[in-house]
């Protein structure tokens, strides 16, 4: 999906068009307690931002994953593939539509990305600069707002890098699925089938999935950690007992999350270790097991 111009329709198919100004006429600005938390969260903890507090997603950066996590973010605030315009510049017409007035009944975004970055990486870079540098509106439960490369916001149509208009409830709503392991389950499934394996889910008593290409089968359990975080002796007890009697045994994990002791006992349980890393080449349908 290349997010064209021409495909975009900055247009909401019905709805109030409202005024308003990006300068917030009463401050501090009159939140709910929902957007404030919202706004909060935007600004110091998304993933892979340049914050202290931010937690890093080892997919959200990577090239390869781009398309299908973009897509599944876009799937969980229900924002479609004609809400959204990608290019190498904003055109002026549009920062000067969808400044002053507003039309909350739908979402849409305008970006532009850095070299090597993602799509998502891009979004949530561009929000949290807009935040950070105030100019931005809330309209409802609607988001406003605009990523300048000046801060001449009011004349500057041209240095305009991102508009974008969300709920942000919906957003962090993905984020939140993003986190969960369940998310990072499917990511690695996907990687699987695209190398050509087939992938059969099991109960969640059991381990996460078996992935069978021809004779080769692998058995699969996915644990995600913070960063410098390693498992517990009774999480890694739980790993132990849900591969059990498994072919193949497969533990998908940051190496970094993992103690000298641990991967001593794990090596002994004969579970093999496999980083996020193997993901990427599987994604790209590359079998690097065979």
């Amino acid at each position: 999906m290349n997010y064209s111009y021409e495909d975009f329709i900055p247009q909401c198919p019905g709805g109030p068009i409202l005024d308003y100004k990006l300068f917030h006429q009463t401050r501090p600005l009159q939140l709910s307690p929902e957007m404030t938390e919202a706004i909060e969260y935007l600004l110091w903890y998304v993933p892979n931002i340049n914050s202290l507090q931010s937690k890093t997603n080892p997919y959200i950066e990577k090239a390869v994953f781009d398309d299908y996590i973009f897509e599944q973010m876009l799937k969980q605030m229900k924002m479609g593939p004609r809400d959204v315009y990608i290019g190498q510049k904003i055109p002026e017409e549009m920062v000067a539509y969808y400044k002053g007035k507003i039309n909350p009944s739908c979402q849409k975004m305008l970006l532009t990305q850095g070299d090597n970055e993602t799509k998502t990486a891009a979004m949530l870079r561009h929000i949290r600069n807009a935040i950070a540098h105030g100019i931005f509106n809330v309209i409802g439960d609607v988001l406003i707002c605009f990523d300048f490369s000046t801060m001449n916001a009011a004349s500057s149509n041209n240095s305009c890098t991102a508009i974008i208009k969300i709920r942000p409830a919906g957003l962090l709503k993905a984020l939140e699925q993003m986190e969960k392991e369940y998310a990072h389950a499917q990511i690695a499934a996907m990687s699987f089938k695209k190398a050509g394996y087939k992938v059969t889910f099991h109960e969640k008593t059991a381990f996460d999935f078996t992935a069978q290409k021809g004779k080769r089968v692998y058995s699969v359990e996915l644990k995600t950690l913070p960063d410098g975080v390693t498992l517990t002796e009774n999480a890694r007890n739980r790993i132990i007992h849900r591969l059990e009697g498994a072919p193949n045994k497969v533990l998908l994990t940051d190496k970094g999350n993992l103690s000298p002791e641990d991967r001593a006992i794990l090596k002994k349980e004969h579970i093999q270790i496999m980083s996020p890393q193997v993901m990427e080449q599987l994604f790209m349908g590359h079998d690097v097991l065979a």
